[in-house]
């Protein structure tokens, strides 16, 4: 089957876009290359062709653009002699079509690729960098064995051997052959425990009854102990009660005793018991403040009559406070006065410094002399402008007669004149076409084609000598050896197939005629041996002596005389030894005959194993008749005993030398197309030169004339650019002149503002308009001189302040010592102030003092008040107490109350002793209980109590005993159980018997499916070694760049193992070699598998999805050698998106086909 055409209708990214892979050419590879960038489609349109062969899923990932009911892929497929069209729809059935959306049977695709699934295609017949990766992996778990290997390269399958240890795994996790754990072993364990658990509850009806009788029976003796043991019990209980009552009666009849005296004193109220302590302090301590009250109120009232009050001075107090103020501020006056009046001289100084200079040390108003901020802001701001506006001036003065000399230094390279306007855009437009020539040209590499192709010429001259020296005998041209007939490789692997068959045949038979014989030999040996060491006879023989005494017997009864009786005696005789012999020798004469009929049997084998090898002998001088035949048609000149190794090697060299001729005639191609492209590019340089009015010397090389072009282009361009500088310089001529005459203006306007400021102010009262410096230093001055001013206001304002407080404060001290009639005599102000304050100061203590006693004196009578209250309600209380129990004193009532509360108690013990009697005898009131008591006898009670204890002691252990009894016939009766717990456990018995049937069924499948497998690999390696080995050892030398020349198979205990030989003569195992061999070798493995698969069967498309991009250029062109040889046999489609890549393969196969997923290649389809 062949892909001829791939219609991407509606699939992923692309809707009516095909892919034409065209007719095959007969003797041509059939390589194609699809070339795209990433996500270009590429993965997509593989995708797509396995969906065209399979079917699509049911969740595809390709309908982000079209939806499911819409997707359609197309091809055109060559299923053998004929071109068919199907079409694959998005359905659960009846999915493909043909071309006209007649459905089709899947059978018409799938016949054609052997049945095989989706998952077997992709392994089989298409490799990517995952499963190239794999495959390497494989030949290291494989350890290099020879059938894995082989068999896992053909059919794609990279994990074979880890597959097969899995599987070994898993038989040797259920049963290892003397091995104490697994599966069965477990399983085995649990048949024995379910055993031993069904025996134990499993139990005969005859047992149960006996099981459920002995428990009844326990159950009753068990419940009249209980009783028995309760009835002692409770009369141990009646006796304990008793003995524990009588001491209770005695000390009850002692308390009855202790209450009689104590029954007349009447019950207190509630809350008496412990107000009369409170009642007793309360009266010491109303005695204690009565008397302290008393004398407190009567020395408050002495203290008062004894302080006077000056109220002259007490009037004068607020003006006292005032003048404590005033004192402050008079002092702070007489401190800081002296350092005020100085700052303020120092100010003074400041001022004339400043007016001086400002050169107007005679000016009377300071004041006037200071700007608004206005104007000092408008003068600064004329100040800095005046630098910029300066610096403006000359910069733009400077620069410009600097651009006027660069235009005349860019004039000056210029010539003289101008050209016409018309010929220098003609000039121009030469010039530019020039330099588009000299730009392509430039990228040209055809002389250095022609170097490499001279170079591969010469190789391959020689080459291609030395390939036909290595032909002899033969002798002859090229021509002659293309025109030559020569058996095509599937007739030489044919005749190697057939003849490697009939010398394996040979030698088997051989082999096997020299082990018949020797088995023939050595049973004729055993027989000869039976017969001289035991003497047994064999049946013929004894047979004979039957034979031998019925003709004597026969002769003995016709003749019946003394001779034929002797005769027929003596036979008789002989007939009895033999069957005698044969009797005792039963076991030797059993081997005899076997040995006899393995005799007949291995003679009739040698027979046949010669015919055999006579057979095969004829078949192989058939096969060299035809070779030696064959070769004789090729050239007479080839020795008569040639043998099909000696042509095998013949031909291939002359496939070699045809490779060389073919090199040599594609050397020569390269050359005349580097000529021809060398003669067309210096005819388009000289054409462009032509227009330029450049004339080059006739007898200049192609590079001379080249540098000419572009030395005068240079010189072109360099003009250009000077014009265009010229014109850039004039502009900036005038651009210069414009700003010089902006800067004179503003520097005008500047004067003008600058006079007229100065003139607003008193700084334009001179003849003259002051300068900037000196204005600048005026205003720097006027800045200091503003707040010097305000300071000296402020100062002396506020020393004008000081002597003010210091001349109140004097007069309003000498107002209030005449009132207060204090001499003012020779004391200063501060000091009479100081007897003013303490004066009124004597006065205000006083009047405190009188009001504080005053108060005090309030407050005793108060309390004095409270306290006889306190004293009414105490005696009121007291009155009543005693009156209740007819007695003087609260002493004697806390008497009255004591006696009341230890009745109480009394009566309460009384009570309890009751209660506990009571109880003790479970009686129903205390009389009885104290009529049963004194009946009772004390010591007969204690005996009676001994007695009963021991036997309840008694009892209580047989309890615990037929307790213990009936608790076993329990457990052993609910042990049996009325459940299925019997049948459950029989259904866990089966179940796990059929666990082990279903295991033991799955380890003889595994065992039998491993060793039927290794057998196949076996049989697979004898049926593919020579041919796929011979196929893959070219292939490895060949991606290896012969780096390893070859590979051999290594005889071994487990198998053959794969042997890599490398060029320097040592081997390496396969699974020794580095990671990138290893990769390279399953490579070369795959490719021997597809020839192998294609030589047995028809072949299917094989697709490789970018393997290369980790591989050199070197071994991606040999790789690409591999693939154009697979292409001779079936369609190779290479997925890349690597430009280098289509450049190789191109040299590898220049027929190979090129599609492009970004240009036109792939087209529309057309409805």
């Amino acid at each position: 089957m062949r892909l001829r055409r791939l219609d991407l209708t509606r699939y992923g990214k692309f809707t009516d876009r095909r892919i034409d892979f065209g007719e095959r050419v007969n003797g041509q590879p059939d390589l194609h290359i699809i070339y795209g960038p990433n996500e270009a489609g590429k993965s997509t349109a593989f995708a797509a062709f396995l969906d065209l062969l399979f079917g699509i899923g049911s969740q595809s990932p390709f309908n982000f653009l079209h939806p499911y009911p819409t997707m359609r892929i197309g091809a055109a497929l060559d299923i053998g002699a004929e071109t068919r069209e199907f079409a694959r729809l998005k359905r659960s059935q009846n999915s493909l079509v043909d071309g006209h959306d007649r459905s089709v049977p899947e059978a018409a695709i799938r016949g054609e690729l052997g049945g095989i699934e989706r998952d077997a295609y992709r392994t089989m017949f298409s490799l990517d960098d995952e499963t190239l990766e794999k495959g390497g992996e494989s030949i290291l778990a494989s350890k290099g064995d020879l059938g894995q290997l082989l068999f896992s390269a053909s059919a794609g399958l990279s994990h074979l051997s880890d597959r097969l240890v899995d599987l070994t795994a898993d038989a040797d996790s259920f049963y290892k052959y003397r091995a104490r754990s697994g599966a069965l072993a477990d399983l085995k364990s649990r048949l024995a425990e379910l055993k031993a658990e069904r025996e134990q509850f499993d139990t005969l009806a005859t047992d149960h009854a006996r099981l459920v009788d002995t428990r009844d029976r326990a159950t009753v003796q068990y419940d009249e102990a209980v009783k028995e043991r309760a009835e002692v019990q409770r009369r141990v209980d009646e006796i304990r009660g008793y003995l524990t009552a009588l001491p209770r009666l005695t000390a009850l009849r002692g308390i009855r005793a202790r209450v009689a005296p104590l029954a007349d004193i009447p019950e207190a109220p509630q809350g008496w018991v412990a107000e009369v302590p409170r009642l007793q302090k309360q009266e010491i301590e109303l005695g204690v403040k009565i008397s302290a009250v008393a004398d407190e109120i009567g020395q408050l009232a002495d203290e008062g009559r004894a302080v006077i009050v000056d109220e002259t001075a007490l009037r004068t107090a607020d003006r006292v406070e005032r003048l404590v103020d005033l004192r402050a501020r008079y002092v702070t006056a007489e401190k800081d006065l002296p350092e005020r009046r100085l700052q303020l001289r120092e100010l003074d100084l400041a001022i004339a410094g400043i007016l001086q200079r400002i050169e107007r040390p005679e000016e009377t108003e300071p004041k006037r002399l200071v700007l608004s901020s206005a104007t000092i802001g408008r003068l600064r701001d004329l100040v800095e402008a005046y630098s910029g506006i300066k610096a403006a001036s000359r910069n733009a003065s400077d620069e410009l007669a600097e651009a006027r000399r660069r235009l005349d230094d860019v004039a000056a390279k210029l010539p003289e004149g101008g050209a016409d306007p018309t010929v220098q855009a003609e000039r121009k437009r030469a010039f530019a076409e020039l330099a588009v020539v000299i730009e392509a040209l430039r990228s040209a590499d055809h002389h250095v084609r022609r170097r490499l192709a001279e170079r591969d010429r010469a190789a391959a001259l020689d080459a291609l000598n030395d390939r036909l020296v290595a032909l002899r005998p033969w002798q002859g041209t090229g021509d002659e050896l293309v025109a030559m007939n020569c058996p095509s490789p599937d007739t030489l692997q044919n005749w190697k197939v057939t003849r490697g068959e009939a010398v394996s045949a040979k030698s088997r038979c051989d082999a096997e005629v020299q082990r018949l014989t020797t088995i023939v030999r050595r049973l004729e040996a055993e027989k000869a041996s039976f017969a001289s060491t035991t003497g047994v006879v064999s049946d013929h023989e004894a047979a004979e002596v039957r034979s031998q005494r019925e003709q004597a017997w026969a002769a003995h009864r016709r003749a019946l005389d003394t001779a034929s009786a002797d005769t027929f005696e003596a036979v008789l005789r002989h007939d009895d030894i033999v069957t005698a012999g044969r009797f005792s020798h039963m076991g030797e004469l059993a081997k005899l005959h076997q040995t006899e009929q393995a005799l007949a049997v291995a003679e009739t084998d040698l027979t046949r194993a010669v015919e055999l090898a006579q057979q095969a002998d004829a078949a192989l001088g058939a096969i060299d008749a035809e070779v030696i035949a064959e070769a004789g048609v090729i050239a007479a000149c080839f020795p008569k005993a040639l043998s099909l190794a000696e042509l095998e090697a013949w031909i291939s060299r002359r496939e070699k030398t045809l490779e060389a001729r073919a090199a040599l005639q594609s050397a020569e191609r390269d050359i005349a197309a580097a000529e021809r492209d060398a003669a067309a590019a210096s005819e388009r340089l000289t054409t462009a030169m032509a227009g330029a009015d450049l004339a080059p010397a006739p007898d200049a090389s192609f590079d001379a004339v080249l540098g000419m072009a572009q030395t005068s282009l240079d010189r072109e361009a360099e003009l250009r650019r000077l014009q265009v500088e010229l014109d850039e310089r004039r502009r900036d001529v005038v651009a210069r002149e414009r700003a010089a005459e902006r800067a004179t203006s503003d520097e005008k306007g500047w004067a003008e503002a600058w006079a007229a400021e100065c003139r607003g102010c008193w700084l334009g009262e001179g003849p003259e308009t002051p300068a900037v410096g000196a204005v600048r230093e005026v205003l720097a001055a006027i800045t200091e001189l503003s707040p010097t001013i305000e300071k000296r206001a402020a100062l002396l304002d506020r020393i004008h302040k000081m002597e003010r407080d210091q001349l109140a404060f004097s007069e309003e001290v000498a107002a209030l010592t005449g009132l207060l009639g204090i001499e003012p005599g020779p004391d200063a102000v501060l000091e009479l102030a100081q007897r003013v304050v303490e004066t009124v100061r004597s006065a205000t203590a006083a009047r405190d003092q009188r009001s504080s006693l005053t108060q005090r004196t309030g407050e005793a009578q108060a309390r004095q008040r409270e306290l006889a209250e306190s004293q009414a309600v105490h005696d009121e209380q007291k009155q009543r107490m005693t009156a209740f129990f007819a007695v003087g004193s609260l002493e004697e009532v806390s008497r009255k109350l004591s006696d009341i509360e230890r009745r109480t108690d009394l009566m309460n013990q009384a009570r309890e002793a009751e209660k506990d009697i009571i109880e003790a005898l479970r009686a129903s009131d205390i009389q009885r209980a104290e009529a049963a008591l004194d009946q009772a006898d004390r010591p007969a009670l204690e005996a009676e109590l001994t007695e009963l204890t021991t036997r309840a002691e008694d009892q209580d252990k047989r309890c615990h005993e037929l307790f213990a009894a009936k608790s076993a016939a329990e457990d052993r009766v609910e042990a049996i159980g009325g459940d299925a717990r019997v049948a459950i456990i029989e259904e866990r018995r089966r179940t796990t018997l059929l666990e082990i049937e279903d295991g033991a069924t799955r380890y003889l499948q595994l065992r039998a499916g491993i060793s039927a497998t290794q057998q196949a690999l076996a049989s697979y390696r004898e049926r593919h070694r020579s041919s796929m080995m011979a196929r893959a050892s070219e292939a490895f030398r060949t991606i290896s760049r012969g780096a390893y020349t070859g590979l051999i198979a290594q005889p071994g205990k487990d198998g053959d193992t794969l042997i890599a030989i490398s060029a320097e003569g040592g081997s390496k195992a396969a699974d020794k070699l580095s990671k990138g061999t290893r990769f390279q070798l399953y490579l070369a493995l795959r490719v021997a598998g597809y020839h192998e698969f294609a030589r047995a069967r028809s072949s299917v498309p094989f697709v490789a999805d970018d393997i290369m991009e980790t591989f050199d250029d070197f071994r991606a062109e040999e790789a690409f050698r591999l693939f154009a040889e697979m292409a001779q046999v079936g369609q190779v489609i290479y997925l890349t998106h690597h430009q280098h890549l289509c450049e190789i393969v191109q040299r590898v196969c220049p027929t190979a086909r090129l599609h492009r997923l970004d240009e036109a290649e792939v087209r529309r389809e057309v409805a």
